[in-house]
């Protein structure tokens, strides 16, 4: 089975994946990964929201995972898919034939409000999707996007860190878009 927590930043996606890893009794069936791209906690899953760790092996792409996989293992978890690239037939095999159970937790969109790298493909294969929600930054309402005003200029979908990044619910969102004049979701029909 596959299970992917999804949802904005700051919506606890890794402590939940954290505490489903913690009821697992024997943590030798285990395999843990994270995207290398996240510099952030290097070689460590972390939740900013209570400072639990579970150490993780360091990868680019979903294929790294098979060399680990022994006839021992029956769960793998994996923090931040959204930055991994390769094959999420990997993910469907491991699940299917090898009969493992794989969580994954993963922003869903970007903050200029597209698709997250591989995100769509793990969606379409998961067997469960668990929505985590965030507290909107500006009204304390249920938040579903994360939104980006930091300082530094994006180059592109990732830019790894916490810094500048709020999450806000549909109105504070419509109200900062139009604020601020951006048209990343103005349809040109």
């Amino acid at each position: 089975m596959i299970t992917t927590f999804t949802g904005p930043m700051h919506s606890g996606k890794s402590e939940t994946m954290i505490r489903r890893y913690k009821k697992i009794y024997n943590k030798d069936s285990i395999l843990v990964f994270k995207p290398r791209v996240d510099t952030r906690d290097m070689g460590y899953i972390s939740s900013k929201g209570s400072k639990k760790t579970v150490e993780a092996i360091c990868i680019n792409r979903l294929e790294e995972i098979l060399p680990h996989v022994t006839e021992d293992i029956t769960n793998i978890f994996i923090d931040e898919i959204q930055f991994m690239g390769g094959s999420v037939k990997v993910l469907l095999e491991l699940s299917i034939i090898e009969d493992i159970d794989i969580y994954c937790a993963g922003l869903n969109m970007t903050s200029e409000q597209e698709p997250f790298g591989i995100m769509p493909q793990i969606l379409a294969i998961s067997d469960k999707i668990i929505n985590n929600y965030s507290s909107c930054n500006v009204c304390g309402r249920k938040a579903m996007y994360t939104y980006y005003d930091g300082s530094q200029k994006k180059e592109s979908d990732v830019l790894v860190g916490d810094d500048g990044y709020k999450s806000l619910c549909r109105r504070c969102l419509k109200r900062t878009l139009t604020k601020t004049g951006d048209n990343r979701l103005t349809l040109s029909l």
